[in-house]
């Protein structure tokens, strides 16, 4: 496989997982009891697959706020899965199995971290 279409096909993940995430949100948040049950499901997983998300914490109210974070939110996402992609390019390709696991150790990490808050 090229480069480019694997990275390109990262960056569409690190687009799209946000837009799902947010549609999902938005649905699950109409049904207060449904929210209750899978609320902190959905916000772990958010976490995990989104973690740029955690920039959209002081948006609060303010529509034009909540869409500027979005935005910026999604493009530190798409940096980040085009990271993973590099590295995972990179070892799975390339036989340099050295940088999937510093990417796994690396992830591994922040996802404890993120976990953890």
């Amino acid at each position: 496989m090229r480069i480019m279409k694997c990275l390109s096909l990262f960056a569409l993940s690190g687009v799209l997982l946000p837009l799902v995430f947010e549609a999902v949100w938005r649905l699950v948040s109409t049904y207060p009891t449904v929210e209750r049950e899978l609320g902190l499901s959905i916000q772990n997983l958010m976490l995990i697959l989104w973690p740029s998300s955690l920039m959209m914490l002081p948006a609060g109210d303010d529509p034009s706020f909540y869409l500027v974070g979005l935005l910026l939110s999604m493009a530190v996402n798409v940096v980040l899965y085009v990271a993973i992609g590099v590295a995972i390019w990179f070892g799975f390709f390339k036989k340099h199995h050295v940088v999937l696991v510093s990417l796994a150790i690396i992830l591994a990490f922040m996802w404890w971290y993120l976990l953890t808050l």
